[in-house]
């Protein structure tokens, strides 16, 4: 056997924390790293907007935080962070919203709005898509990512799961642009699967902790679809193996149909073959028993969704950023944080923003002593840009 995935039954224990401290005891044997001697410990859950249904639960923060102490780490070391990529609300609006944060308050970890960060540009070997690439710095620095992925139906691929929730470390402007280049749904697997290669290759210590309490499904996913009692947790240091098997208790026998998941298999990111994958707990044949049928959208369905976000979407949507001249003092300031070079500055001028070379990261607000930039959607006047 290539790798191990534990699967627990919440009902068998007084609660979802102590199920997840179980769930992650089974395979804590077999993890390639030493938890005490992580000192950068990142949580990434999934924020996708302020509604509990489409995030990860509260919960399961409370569990990773419980094992994590009982295991004797201090929770100076932990922090946990998302970039959602939505239009008008962050990371930290949501966690506030669904509870997440006061979890956050009350065990002394920080929380993190990779929106905030600046962001780090990296190189993907092998790299079908995501050529020019960036992501938060808060994740490039951490020395064990602990991966807390929601199971959803995905519009535009198919399912959003343990590979997919990696798209958050990339902060939210960019993955609007980063649509663009995945401009179907094979490609945008592609894309998908880019981010998770730089992932495996750059950040070996990994945990996933997989929320199936309750998942969502059909075409209305993975924001607003129908929700399904599972009562599972899944933990695995194999992403692509944590989603096979997440999809065959759904008795989805068709992953090879999910792009990021084949395009993640062919590149050797991961186990595939079920054959290859030791389940420990509850058995793959019990949890199929007590979990009603997953159902995910059509292929017709997802190249709706990909069209869509790819013409509309992101060139209505997309951030730039806007000069308030009277508050400008000619500093450069934004020139010099400006990780795409997209700002030109001549000392005694005001700053020009490139529109072409901008990705939409807003390093230059956030980072500007004066107040004087402002983000702005582009609005209908977007759809004429080719930028």
């Amino acid at each position: 056997m290539s790798t191990k995935i534990s699967i627990v039954n919440v009902k068998n224990y007084e609660n979802i924390p102590d199920a997840i401290v179980a769930a992650i005891k089974l395979i804590e044997n077999d993890v390639n790293f030493n938890l005490l001697e992580c000192k950068n410990i990142l949580l990434k859950p999934n924020l996708l907007r302020a509604s509990k249904e489409a995030c990860t639960q509260p919960v399961f923060v409370e569990g990773v935080i419980k094992y994590l102490k009982e295991s004797g780490v201090q929770m100076k070391h932990v922090s946990i962070g998302d970039s959602p990529g939505q239009i008008k609300i962050s990371a930290t609006q949501i966690a506030k919203k669904i509870g997440l944060y006061e979890v956050c308050e009350k065990a002394g970890i920080k929380f993190l709005n990779f929106e905030q960060d600046i962001p780090v540009h990296e190189k993907i070997e092998g790299s079908l898509r995501l050529e020019d690439y960036y992501v938060s710095k808060s994740v490039k620095d951490c020395d064990l990512l602990i991966n807390l992925p929601k199971l959803k139906t995905h519009g535009e691929a198919t399912i959003t799961g343990a590979i997919k929730n990696y798209w958050g470390v990339i902060p939210g402007g960019l993955k609007a642009k980063y649509h663009m280049v995945g401009n179907t749904p094979d490609k945008f697997g592609e894309a998908l699967a880019d981010n998770f290669s730089w992932i495996v290759t750059n950040k070996p210590n990994r945990l996933t902790v997989y929320d199936c309490v309750r998942i969502m499904e059909g075409p209305m996913g993975p924001v607003s679809g129908n929700m399904k009692q599972w009562d599972l947790i899944l933990v695995g240091t194999d992403e692509l193996a944590l989603d096979v098997v997440a999809l065959e208790i759904g008795k989805f026998k068709s992953s090879k149909y999910v792009p990021h998941l084949r395009n993640a298999s062919e590149r050797g990111l991961g186990e595939y073959h079920l054959e290859n994958i030791e389940i420990l707990g509850l058995s793959l044949e019990e949890a199929r028993k007590i979990t009603p049928k997953f159902k995910v959208p059509g292929r017709r369905m997802t190249k709706f969704a990909s069209f869509i976000t790819r013409r509309i979407i992101y060139k209505v949507t997309k951030k730039i950023p806007i000069l308030k001249k009277k508050m400008c003092i000619k500093c450069g300031q934004c020139s010099e944080v400006c990780p795409a070079n997209a700002i030109k500055f001549l000392s005694g001028s005001y700053p020009e923003f490139l529109r072409r070379d901008c990705i939409s990261c807003l390093c230059c607000m956030e980072m500007c002593p004066q107040e004087a930039i402002k983000p702005k959607l582009r609005g209908i006047g977007g759809l004429f840009h080719s930028y």
